[in-house]
């Protein structure tokens, strides 16, 4: 089934629209500094964004609400996903002008909390995701006989998909933003040192002890230009220890995304195994207790049938008993 055709699912395209209308304006207006930067705006922290409201709705009764609240649900996570990718949009921009621009330490401390902010926003968004979507797909497994479970099903993996491909690309593109901090620290540290050799660069860039470069920096006919390079090289340095941190935890969030349902679904199956093994020792003892109740039945019947032939056999004793005595 195309989501896009179903009724449910249309009713909110003047809503997307007005959306993209905002979301046009994600790096003219929400971004902001001073000087060169004056064309961005300030960004906005997730927490204070009102243009996507989240739809909370419990998943957990997800199939005993009707179409429309899955459909809605299905919407709302779309939109989030786009919302992600537009994030990972401006975050490249911000890399880039972070990387290129001769900026005042003013500006680049206004670009470094731009970047925090909305990394740190992008992330918490992401994981968000990543529990909605798992929602749809538990309660999926939950309900595997339910009548629209195959258009659920394609629905969740749908989202899955899309989501997976967005959180590869963010990690991508924050894997070329610590190439290209590196490049740049590697040039700052030939300003120092025009000889230094790669081996040499290399040390220095994949280590956290900067008094290498700091030495350099003393050592140095140019002073002044050593010693502004120092400052620099100290801050990439710190931006690629927060790049390889965000690597790392969008790393964790992919292999979440690939594990939390198989492993939940082996609970599941546990779960649904032990029950099955219930039920089958229920019917056993309800058989026992049946087999038991026509034994008891039938004992009852054999002492019915004895007392029965008794009796018989006392009133024919008397009645030849009672025929002796008169012929006597």
């Amino acid at each position: 089934m195309n989501l896009q055709h179903h009724p449910q699912y249309q009713q909110y395209g003047p809503q997307q629209q007005q959306q993209q209308q905002q979301q046009q304006q994600y790096g003219g207006q929400r971004y902001g500094a001073q000087g060169q930067f004056a064309q961005q705006a300030q960004y906005t922290p997730l927490q204070q964004q009102q243009q996507y409201p989240p739809v909370v709705i419990p998943m957990s009764n997800v199939f005993n609400s009707n179409e429309s609240s899955f459909f809605t649900e299905v919407t709302s996570i779309q939109e989030e996903i786009a919302r992600v990718n537009q994030n990972i949009d401006r975050i490249e921009q911000l890399h880039d002008q972070s990387v290129n621009a001769v900026a005042s330490e003013e500006q680049a401390s206004h670009l470094t909390r731009q970047l925090e902010g909305i990394t740190a926003d992008t992330t918490q968004l992401s994981n968000r995701i990543k529990k909605r979507i798992k929602d749809i797909e538990l309660t999926n497994l939950r309900n595997p006989n339910s009548a629209d479970i195959e258009l659920r099903r394609t629905q969740a993996a749908t989202l899955k998909q899309k989501f997976l491909t967005t959180i590869r690309r963010f990690q991508n593109a924050e894997s070329e933003a610590r190439k290209k901090y590196q490049g740049r620290m590697e040039r700052q540290y030939k300003i120092v040192k025009p000889d230094a050799t790669q081996q040499e660069i290399q040390q220095v860039l994949a280590s956290d002890n900067q008094q290498i470069f700091a030495q350099s920096v003393l050592q140095s006919s140019r002073y002044g230009d050593a010693n502004r390079a120092l400052r620099e090289v100290q801050t990439r340095h710190d931006d690629i220890k927060k790049i390889e941190r965000t690597i790392t935890e969008l790393h964790q969030l992919f292999v979440d995304m690939e594990t939390l349902v198989t492993e939940q679904a082996e609970v599941i199956n546990v779960i649904d195994d032990n029950t099955q093994k219930t039920g089958t020792h229920l019917h056993d003892a309800n058989n026992q207790i049946d087999i038991a109740i026509d034994n008891a039945e039938g004992a009852r019947r054999k002492k019915w049938i004895c007392l029965f032939i008794t009796i018989i056999i006392i009133v024919i004793l008397a009645i030849v008993l009672t025929k002796a005595l008169n012929v006597w």
